[in-house]
């Protein structure tokens, strides 16, 4: 029945049922075939979920849904531009910056995709880039937002594996930074390429005044991370803290967060919290009809037994990461593959914190590949083109993408150093 559980969860997935409710249903059908009782899905719904930690969730998603709607994306697309306007493609390369930037506000791909396209795409587009390349960087360079901290989704991952949120957070900025910096770097050959324009010059003039607007942007992600290294309170409490912090800028630093900014932010972060709370919930009860039925530890034994090194081992699982991430959520990927190939990274000697950044970012380019790409859709539904149209533009950035991942998975003080260096280790 476990194969029959597994094949019923793809094969709702294909006729288009959302992925929480297959991996659910899927999971509840295999519990009343096997007479286990129906009061264990609710016990494994629900329980795992009780935890103080995980409450950071909510906070940041309303964090950056409050940020959102205050509009500093406007603010920290003046201040990237003041910076990097010179460079050839320069709308393309304040994309890329606002992008980095924007990560430590909202910590949500989704929502810089469409905080910074809805504004960025139609200027692009405005200034004669094409509609193709002002989609496709705006889908690939958004998926920083989960990889530079503060992310909801490395305490997703944290809480899952019981690993330390500090140390994951620490871990993915470099390897964000990089990704960042390399897609900046493919931006300005592309742009010099096919002849993209360039904005204004640098000038110390401009660039103090789009940084006063923005300060108190810029030095929140930074805010978070020294109360977390420094231990003055908790993930939670400090999540709880950004998100009066966010409504405090846009109440009465900016003023242009108004009554209905307010509602929208709390839909929106309802509706998110909501959704994330339905995939964990059912991810909750597949991976444990998984467990139960020894499925990791046969896989994970299966692959050990292969005469290969470690080596070719982790790029088997980068692979089936880099598959699966096309056609499965992030999130509910996390919950199949974390049970089946931490017990293999653990015979394997490899640190679980390494393994983790590497699992977010192999999943994190599924963002911006079809068919079901979030901030791709984003990016085109806003420049008004088709999926098919996107690709021949995704392309060099994916293959950066790639690059980047192997270039952490094989050296492994990239992810590392800096979680050692803060923590003594």
């Amino acid at each position: 029945m476990i194969w029959v559980m597994i094949f019923l969860f793809f094969l709702f997935m294909i006729i288009g049922l959302p992925v929480a409710f297959s991996m659910g249903v899927s999971a509840l059908l295999y519990i009343l075939s096997e007479g286990i009782p129906v009061s264990m899905v609710a016990q494994k719904f629900f329980t795992n979920t009780q935890s103080f930690p995980f409450l950071a969730v909510p906070f940041f998603i309303l964090s950056g849904n409050l940020m959102v709607q205050s509009g500093v994306a406007n603010k920290i697309i003046k201040f990237a531009n003041s910076v990097i306007g010179r460079l050839p493609g320069a709308l393309g390369c304040v994309s890329v910056v606002v992008s980095m930037i924007m990560a430590g506000v909202s910590g949500s791909s989704v929502a810089d995709a469409a905080s910074t396209g809805s504004i960025l795409i139609p200027e692009m587009v405005k200034q004669k880039y094409t509609k193709s390349f002002s989609a496709a960087i705006n889908a690939t360079t958004s998926v920083v937002g989960i990889i530079i901290p503060p992310s909801s989704t490395m305490i997703i991952i944290a809480w899952i594996t019981n690993l330390s949120v500090l140390k994951m957070f620490l871990a993915g900025a470099i390897p964000g930074i990089i990704l960042g910096l390399s897609y900046l770097i493919i931006t300005v050959i592309i742009s010099i390429r096919k002849k993209f324009p360039r904005e204004e010059s640098f000038s110390w003039k401009g660039f103090w005044e789009a940084f006063k607007e923005c300060a108190w942007v810029v030095v929140f992600p930074f805010l978070l991370l020294i109360a977390i290294v420094f231990g003055i309170a908790t993930v939670t409490e400090i999540a709880a803290v950004a998100s009066l912090y966010s409504l405090a800028i846009g109440l009465f630093v900016y003023r242009s967060l108004d009554l209905n900014g307010l509602k929208q932010a709390l839909i929106d972060s309802t509706r998110s919290t909501t959704a994330v709370m339905a995939l964990v919930c059912s991810a909750n009860v597949f991976s444990w009809v998984l467990i139960r039925e020894n499925i990791p530890q046969l896989i994970s034994r299966a692959v050990l037994s292969l005469e290969v090194s470690n080596a070719v081992i982790l790029l088997v699982m980068i692979l089936i990461l880099a598959v699966a991430g096309m056609f499965i959520d992030l999130v509910a990927n996390l919950f199949i593959f974390i049970p089946i190939f931490f017990p293999i990274i653990k015979e394997m000697g490899m640190d679980p914190i390494h393994f983790s950044i590497i699992l977010l970012m192999t999943l994190a380019l599924g963002l911006f590949t079809p068919p079901v790409g979030a901030t791709l859709f984003i990016s085109c539904n806003i420049a008004k083109i088709g999926l098919e149209d996107v690709f021949q533009d995704l392309i060099p950035y994916f293959i950066i993408g790639v690059l980047v991942v192997i270039l952490v998975a094989y050296v492994p003080e990239v992810s590392l150093w800096l979680p050692n260096l803060v923590t003594g280790r």
